[in-house]
């Protein structure tokens, strides 16, 4: 009898087959249950060596053993083999039972959606102030598919060594690469603010991919040891968990292997994605912007800071970094754009003497000067622009800037700014949409969706909205405020109180929060309450816009306009928002409004 005869004889073959196809359906099993059950992404990895490991014991003890009705037995002599019959109808029933399982399994894997429509469970209302139905949906939600446009999430990388300042380190690497991938057109890049909530995560790939709503993930970490710098990544598909590129690059630690190991990154990356990277684009991503690595460092802690809740000292201590880094390297084009950027919104939100706008100004022109390609520094100009009411030139500037980086969340966000002030609201929602899709845990852009809502009439959006905005960040002073501003838009006086309160209670240090307790008292009929509020110390403090308004709420609108004439010559950049404020009704039917709004539109000067 010939070696395979004897394998077939001693169910060999069968056993091998048998295991093979039970092990697929485990597999199978175990890729829908686990990513579901949480469980760790080694756990599949394992059940998969188990199941290699086994094979060959499982072929030996067939060899060695047969399966009798009186129980274990070892092999018996060829002579015997008639008696193997019925076992080999049962490992064939079970071959056959197994395989039809498979097939369906193929079947409905094929004929079945890969995701379900999205269920109707709600989320709470903004508590009692709000006074809205439950959420059923995002307003910006959206299934999760790996069908579209190439999607990738960089987790922040791991800091491999025990200096603290390298965590900046790693951190500004990280923060670089997401800027290079998001200049390439056509890949969704998830921006900072929302991966970095992943460090040290225990999620899988898959759970990270369905709540970002990308197809890949970028996992990787950074050593820093004398004067030598490692980086190593690796790109995962999130649906698989097929790792389909890893690279590790070791250099000198100088800026320049910096901005160079950036590059191939983003490069490889692209390639990995079969993402479009056209000469120009690839120019762009090959730029070094400084040599100098203190410079370097302090411009991503300016960014760092303008990327937090804003706040008042959170922005004077950008424009602090970013000065700090052009003493270091006068020709670093993005420190210039950060410094105008948070130069521009101390002066738009916080009221910061308006003539330290020059040196915004002249910060926004040597960006563009020094690096005609620089996002960022068109982004700058725009706001700028935007100040002064030449809501057209801003736009253009907006459209150039996300034309040489079509991935910038917050440039999205910013230019939604522009066209809600432009009273383009609908345009302005699109962009923010765009904006937190890229970006969705960015509080300040979520901020402005809800600012967007407000402008545009929509008090219901804007409660909705705010709740999910709470359960991310229940201590956003922001979005009480709006909240407050669309419950007295929809008559609920005493809750647009409470959540006018609630905000300054979250954020007492910002004056247009405290400004709206005495417009929400007026508008709600307790005129004596807000007037007591505007006769004290604390009013000196407000903007003077915000007093006008609650002059105007408060039906008196000679002093409403006596506010808002001060304002024209004293924080005239603090009112391009006006002509487009539902706050500002009380005032427009007044023949002083039309004036108001000549007035806005003659101080627009040109920047020269």
């Amino acid at each position: 009898m010939s070696f395979i005869e004897e394998l077939k004889r001693r169910n060999v073959i069968r056993v091998a087959l048998l295991y093979i196809v039970a092990s697929w359906l485990i597999l199978q099993v175990a890729d829908v249950l686990f990513p579901n059950l949480g469980a760790p992404d080694w756990a599949f990895k394992l059940v998969l060596g188990l199941l290699l490991l086994f094979f060959i014991p499982a072929l030996v003890f067939s060899w060695v053993f047969d399966v009798t009705p009186e129980g274990l037995k070892r092999e018996q002599p060829a002579a015997e083999a008639g008696r193997r019959r019925p076992r080999r109808r049962r490992i064939d029933g079970l071959i056959v039972i197994l395989l039809l399982l498979a097939i369906g399994g193929l079947v409905l894997d094929r004929l079945v959606p890969k995701s379900a429509p999205p269920s109707d469970q709600t989320t709470p209302a903004v508590q009692q102030a709000a006074d809205v139905s439950p959420v059923t949906q995002s307003i910006v939600a959206e299934k999760f598919s790996p069908e579209g446009p190439p999607s990738i999430a960089v987790l922040p990388f791991e800091t491999r060594s025990a200096d603290p300042q390298d965590e900046y380190f790693s951190a500004g690497i990280h923060d670089d690469l997401l800027t290079q991938l998001a200049k390439i057109d056509g890949l969704k890049v998830i921006s900072r603010t929302s991966v970095m909530q992943y460090a040290g995560t225990t999620k899988t790939m898959r759970q990270i991919a369905e709540e970002l709503r990308v197809a890949t993930v970028l996992e990787g970490g950074v050593q820093r040891a004398g004067d030598r710098i490692r980086v190593n990544a690796q790109l995962i598909d999130a649906i698989t968990d097929e790792h389909l590129w890893a690279e590790s690059y070791d250099e000198e630690l100088t800026v320049s292997n910096i901005f160079l190991i950036q590059s191939q990154l983003a490069t490889a990356i692209a390639a990995a994605l079969e993402a479009e990277l056209s000469p120009s684009v690839r120019a762009r991503i090959d730029d070094k912007p400084t040599d100098n690595l203190d410079a370097w460092q302090l411009e991503f802690r300016g960014r760092y800071l303008l990327d937090k809740e804003r706040s008042q000292i959170n922005f004077e201590r950008a424009v602090a970094k970013f000065r700090e880094a052009l003493a270091n390297d006068p020709s670093y084009a993005p420190a210039w754009a950060g410094l105008a950027q948070a130069i521009g919104e101390l002066v738009g939100w916080f009221y910061w003497p308006g003539d330290t706008l020059p040196e915004a100004w002249r910060a926004a022109d040597k960006a563009i000067e020094l690096d005609p390609d620089l996002a960022q520094g068109y982004f700058a100009r725009g706001d700028l622009l935007r100040m002064e009411r030449r809501f057209d030139e801003a736009e253009k500037a907006f459209r150039r800037g996300l034309a040489l980086s079509p991935g910038s969340a917050d440039g999205h966000s910013r230019y939604g700014d522009v066209l809600r002030d432009a009273g383009r609201f609908e345009a302005s929602m699109r962009e923010s949409r765009r904006a937190i899709e890229l970006d969705p845990r960015m509080l300040r852009i979520r901020e402005s969706l809800l600012q967007n809502l407000y402008f545009g009439r929509q008090w219901d959006a804007v409660l909705e909205e705010a709740t999910q905005v709470l359960e991310m960040e229940p201590d956003s002073g922001e979005t009480w405020y709006w909240i407050a501003f669309a419950s007295n838009w929809k008559g609920n006086y005493e809750a647009a109180i409470q959540a006018a309160l609630k905000a300054v209670e979250l954020d007492p240090d910002t004056p247009y929060l405290r400004s709206g307790v005495a417009y929400h008292y007026a508008l709600a009929g307790r005129a004596d309450e807000a007037r007591t509020l505007l006769a004290g110390a604390d009013a000196e403090s407000w903007p003077l816009p915000e007093v006008g308004l609650v002059y105007g709420a408060l039906g008196d609108l000679d002093r409403a306009y006596e506010y808002l004439y001060r304002a024209l010559d004293e924080q005239p950049h603090g009112l391009y928002y006006l002509a487009a404020d539902p706050a500002a009704d009380p005032l427009r039917t007044d023949p002083r409004w039309e004036g108001i709004l000549t007035r806005l539109r003659a101080s627009s000067p040109a920047n020269e």
